[in-house]
């Protein structure tokens, strides 16, 4: 059971009403998201353009743009490194079209998940020395790769690093690499006012001041629907910059008709996205089929989608890709039933940590795998498969389980391991699995209350209040994402009047809820592990089958969220959770 809480936040809401000629409902959802002031608000509510910040302001932004300006004009071979992820793709991209527009000579150099793993390496250095170039950057990697740099400096070759991720320290002092400019407003040296950029966030800062330089506005539309997708992709906080960045990389993808990129406008016109993009799309819909490439086959193929100007094969590129993503959902699903079932049969939920070994789990679909068991049983989570040298796996947390900290804790039984608070991933050999195991459930201190699953929600509402007009005024919080939740609201003693089943599985009920004598249309998109689980609990473990065959009456409280029906027009309640 999920423990509902509630967002108290003292506030005028009725001057931040009359403001904005808002709700009195939509003012308080607005301070229950941390905006205390006018100009939180009015930043949170215009994400305008004009409120970016001057790229200068970011360490190196200026020495970069000269030295890639130098190599232009000289005709330098110029050598993008990018990840095998959203984020690495969109980035590469990012500099490669602004390259290209600038009239450079540029190739890219998208890692193998299998083949490179994570990050530039030695050998790429020594690949683009035989390729006679001359300029390396690299985007979402390198601040970690120290010899990498060094080579490049023993080579003769100039290297420019850009990224977003910590810098790696020693006792407080930061090792960063050789480079002949550091781009990555996560260094301590850095003034930059916001540096919670995704690295496409960072390479888009980083074009904008050469392009402003030059008085040209085209690489807005060129560059900036991309930056929002890697935003979106990489699950940085929807706040500051990023909201702009977003908001109006959104405005430039509902233009579909005119999108300058061949690739993503096809793209959105096959998965009939079409001027119907919303920050959801980005993160479950066009994200996962680029991300799928890098998984199942070769990021490179992303890339090339966007950088194919030939229509009749970029459509063959898109499918491609939408087709591994339904290859990546199949597998993916039939790991997680494989874990859920070693789960229960091993008993493993006595057990505040679960570690679960899958002999034929794609290592591809690892990190997902772990992220829907951590949902499903709110418990950190590791996946581990079999890798080319001992086994490999990904793990994903919950608030309070440091899971990078956790590893290096047993490192002993590792080969390699790296990653955040929420995230990580390792390398360990096959023989030391249950000492793995055993390890991080013997040092894990989560009690018994950090095991329960919190949901906040706005406020308690009746709902006769959830109208189409608040429906529309709750848009204005769009983009949502990481640190910015739409809004949710609680109501209790609702009595079910009607019910049915639809869905693949059936795992979708569509519902008539009577509150104060009215009725009102409701679904749970998860029924299945939500609406069912709490009938069986309240009301016996027969009488959710005695729903599925007319029986209706009994009394629930929701969380939930009102949206529009596309079919019908009228608001529903889409349920979050109920009890």
């Amino acid at each position: 059971m999920k423990q509902w809480m509630y967002k108290k936040c003292n506030a005028d809401t009725a001057a931040i009403a009359k403001r904005y000629n808002i709700s009195g409902v939509f003012a308080r959802v607005l301070v229950n998201r941390g905006l205390y002031t006018w100009k939180d608000m009015d930043a949170y509510l215009f994400p305008d353009m004009e409120k970016m910040y001057k790229p200068g302001l970011m360490k190196d932004v200026t020495k970069a743009a000269e030295i890639l300006m130098d190599a232009i004009k000289n005709n330098v071979k110029i050598r993008v490194i990018g990840d095998y992820d959203v984020d690495g793709v969109m980035s590469s991209y990012i500099l490669y079209r602004g390259i290209v527009m600038l009239g450079g000579e540029v190739s890219c150099r998208i890692p193998h998940r299998v083949k490179d793993g994570y990050g530039i390496r030695d050998y790429m250095v020594d690949e683009a020395k035989e390729d006679g170039i001359g300029l390396i950057i690299t985007c979402d990697n390198g601040i970690s790769a120290v010899s990498a740099a060094s080579r490049a400096k023993e080579l003769g070759i100039t290297y420019i690093l850009t990224d977003h991720h910590e810098v790696p320290d020693n006792d407080g002092t930061e090792i960063i690499p050789d480079a002949d400019a550091v781009v990555n407003p996560k260094q301590k040296a850095c003034e930059y006012p916001y540096n919670m950029l995704c690295g496409a966030g960072v390479v888009y800062k980083l074009m904008s001041y050469i392009f402003e330089k030059k008085n040209d506005k085209s690489y807005i539309n060129e560059l900036l629907p991309f930056a929002a997708i890697a935003t979106v992709c990489d699950v940085v906080p929807l706040a500051d910059e990023n909201r702009i960045i977003v908001s109006n990389g959104l405005k430039i993808l509902n233009d579909t008709p005119h999108l300058k990129n061949l690739g993503m406008r096809k793209m959105l016109e096959i998965l009939e996205l079409s001027e119907h993009v919303r920050s959801g799309d980005l993160g479950f819909r066009i994200g996962p089929c680029i991300n799928a490439a890098g998984r199942l086959d070769d990021a490179a193929l992303g890339l090339k989608m966007l950088t194919t100007t030939d229509e009749r094969e970029v459509v063959k590129l898109v499918n491609e890709l939408i087709t591994l993503n339904e290859e990546r959902k199949e597998l993916t699903a039939q790991a997680t039933n494989n874990a859920i079932a070693q789960i229960e049969e091993m008993k493993a939920l006595e057990k505040p940590v679960l570690v679960i070994y899958l002999k034929d789990c794609h290592e591809s679909v690892a990190g997902i795998v772990a992220g829907r068991i951590r949902e499903k049983y709110y418990r950190p989570a590791y996946v581990l498969t079999d890798g080319e040298k001992g086994l490999k796996g990904s793990g994903r947390s919950i608030p309070g389980y440091h899971m990078q900290q956790a590893l290096q804790n047993c490192q002993e039984l590792l080969t390699e391991f790296g990653g955040h608070a929420l995230a990580a991933g390792f390398s360990l050999p096959k023989e030391n699995l249950d000492k793995f195991r055993d390890a991080l459930n013997e040092q894990c201190n989560l009690t018994d209350e950090e095991l329960v699953e919190k949901i906040s929600f706005d406020m308690e509402l009746e709902l006769l209040e959830a109208t189409k007009n608040l429906v529309e005024q709750l848009h204005y919080m769009e983009p949502f994402g990481e640190s910015n939740d739409s809004a949710i609201f609680a109501r209790g003693k609702l009595k079910i009047k009607s019910m049915y089943l639809c869905g693949k599985e059936n795992q979708i009920a569509k519902l008539k809820l009577e509150d104060e004598g009215l009725l009102y249309e409701a679904v749970d998109f998860h029924a299945d592990n939500c609406l069912s689980r709490v009938i069986e609990e309240k009301y016996g473990k027969d009488e959710w089958e005695q729903m599925k065959q007319g029986k209706y009456g009994q009394q629930i409280s929701i969380l939930y969220q009102p949206e529009i029906n596309n079919w019908s027009g009228n608001v529903q309640m889409k349920i979050i959770d109920c009890m």
